[in-house]
């Protein structure tokens, strides 16, 4: 006869103490679930901007510090390097995202080599400001109305000028949009209470103050570079004056490198220039407590081609017709995907390119009209010229745009507004249907369209035992009109069509864009 196991029944209390635990973890994962819908339910009620504010989040999150010395093979400047000491701010997301920002933004659709970084701009303006100011220590020579003597700053001193100029060339176009300048004129003055006619100065400084000054060495001042960065140039020490004349003037650093690199990449190679003769030629200059840069006399004919180079660069690149139009298109889009889901301009000056155009074909998913600008853009569909209008041409709706832009209060109005009123005005008088406005396209010219009737530029000239400095104009006085005339070919409003159309509904745009805004 066998014997069976008897049976060990659990406790009351045993029970109800594994009863109790269980649904203390059903609670616990049921609260834990409305929580994650709670956050969930605003993404879903506004998709596009909550992903947008995840995307730039990747950007304000740096990784350990950086100690190392740098090194890169430059196609423009040959070998160059970054020092140890600013590895840290160098390997910061803000500035590693200047690698996802197209230093031509569409430069591409007409010269396909053209998809070079801002960040590599970045590291050329480094380099050509080092050497700009290696070289002036090299000759060793402060100029002064009573004569010229050593310049007496010890070696030292002399490496932490030149440290805390790079410092500030690697943080210069650290506030770029997507897309570099194309967003200038939408995110600048899409606030008319708060324009912004140089968005990427402004956000350039507000990245460093709120996250980057921290990582720069200990041997910079933070508050120097901060005044650096500002337009006003405030309260700068005696160098650091002739610092933010080579980081921000009419022959500065940051010019000459994207003059020659621009040039290179494209292939225009009208635009390279002696930049290296120019640099060779540079004077520190002292009056009263602070010191500028001058250039020696016999830099004129480098200045002149230099200033010209650009001019031509801008005609033939910057504001080539196929890069103009895409950038409008771009404008068009963003400017849908601000109004439709509520992007603040701080969230759109943070994205990259690839994130943005991301977010523009979720965006298009709903949208019909971003659907066809979108899908002409990354098709790289032609937009033709129909209408080039002169800025001095005397049509009132002309005449007054351009009075207009003058006055900083008018600039959502001029640079926002105007070119889409333009756009639905030409659409609907050339019998095309309101909903087919993305075929017609306006592009304005660059808020800084003109040459200025002074040019921040001084020559240094001899006069008997000391030295003089005259404004570039002054010792050149044919140069603003040479300057002006290659100025000309950017003084344009241009309309476009879609080249899909048919040739009567591209020759009715032409008769409506005319009837519009050319009186000829």
């Amino acid at each position: 006869m066998r014997l069976l196991p008897r049976k060990v029944l659990p406790s009351k209390i045993f029970v109800d103490e594994v009863k109790d635990g269980a649904l203390q973890e059903q609670h616990n994962e049921l609260k834990k679930l409305r929580q994650e819908v709670s956050t969930l339910r605003p993404m879903q009620e506004n998709l596009i901007g909550s992903l947008a504010e995840l995307l730039t989040k990747v950007w304000l999150t740096p990784s350990n510090k950086k100690h190392d010395k740098l090194f890169f093979d430059d196609p423009v400047w040959g070998h160059t390097c970054m020092d140890e000491e600013l590895a840290d701010l160098f390997f910061h997301p803000l500035i590693q995202r200047l690698n996802h920002i197209k230093q031509l933004s569409f430069a591409y659709l007409r010269f396909p080599n053209a998809t070079h970084s801002r960040l590599a701009h970045t590291l050329g303006t480094c380099r050509t400001i080092e050497n700009s100011l290696t070289t002036m220590f090299r000759n060793n020579w402060l100029y002064k109305v009573s004569g010229r003597e050593s310049i007496s700053i010890d070696p030292t001193a002399r490496r932490e000028l030149i440290l805390k100029a790079k410092a500030a060339a690697l943080l210069h176009d650290v506030g770029h949009a997507p897309f570099g300048h194309t967003l200038d004129k939408l995110i600048g003055y899409s606030d008319p209470a708060h324009a912004l006619s140089s968005p990427d100065k402004y956000y350039s400084r507000k990245y460093f103050t709120e996250f980057l000054r921290p990582h720069l060495p200990d041997l910079i001042n933070a508050e120097h570079v901060d005044r650096l960065l500002s337009p006003s140039r405030v309260n700068l020490s005696p160098w650091d004056t002739l610092v933010a004349d080579l980081l921000d003037s009419d022959l500065d650093a940051d010019r000459m490198d994207f003059l020659v690199r621009d040039a290179h990449m494209t292939g225009l190679l009208m635009g390279v220039t002696s930049t290296e003769a120019m640099i060779e030629r540079m004077c520190p200059f002292q009056d009263g407590d602070d010191v500028f840069l001058t250039f020696e006399e016999s830099c004129l004919p480098y200045v002149e081609d230099f200033l010209i180079a650009r001019e031509k660069m801008y005609a033939l690149c910057y504001e080539q017709p196929a890069k103009l139009a895409a950038e409008r298109i771009f404008t068009r889009l963003v400017g849908n995907l601000r109004r439709d889901h509520k992007l603040g301009r701080d969230t759109v000056m943070l994205l990259t390119d690839e994130q943005i155009l991301a977010l523009l074909g979720l965006a298009a998913v709903t949208c019909i009209e971003s659907s066809h600008l979108l899908s002409a853009l990354l098709q790289s569909v032609r937009y033709e010229i129909v209408l080039e209008v002169d800025l001095t041409n005397a049509n009132a709706l002309i005449s007054n745009w351009n009075k207009d832009r003058l006055s900083g209060r008018m600039g959502h109005l001029v640079y926002v507004d105007w070119p889409g009123d333009r756009e639905r005005d030409i659409t609907i008088a050339s019998g095309l249907a309101a909903e087919d406005t993305w075929r017609v396209l306006v592009a304005i010219p660059d808020q800084r369209t003109g040459v200025p009737h002074a040019i921040n530029a001084k020559i240094l000239n001899r006069v008997g035992s000391g030295y003089a400095v005259k404004k570039l104009l002054d010792m050149d006085t044919e140069m603003h009109k040479r300057l002006k005339d290659a100025n000309k070919a950017r003084e344009k409003i241009r309309v476009f069509a879609d080249s899909r159309l048919g040739p009567q509904q591209i020759a009715e745009i032409e008769r409506a864009a005319k009837e519009l805004l050319d009186s000829h």
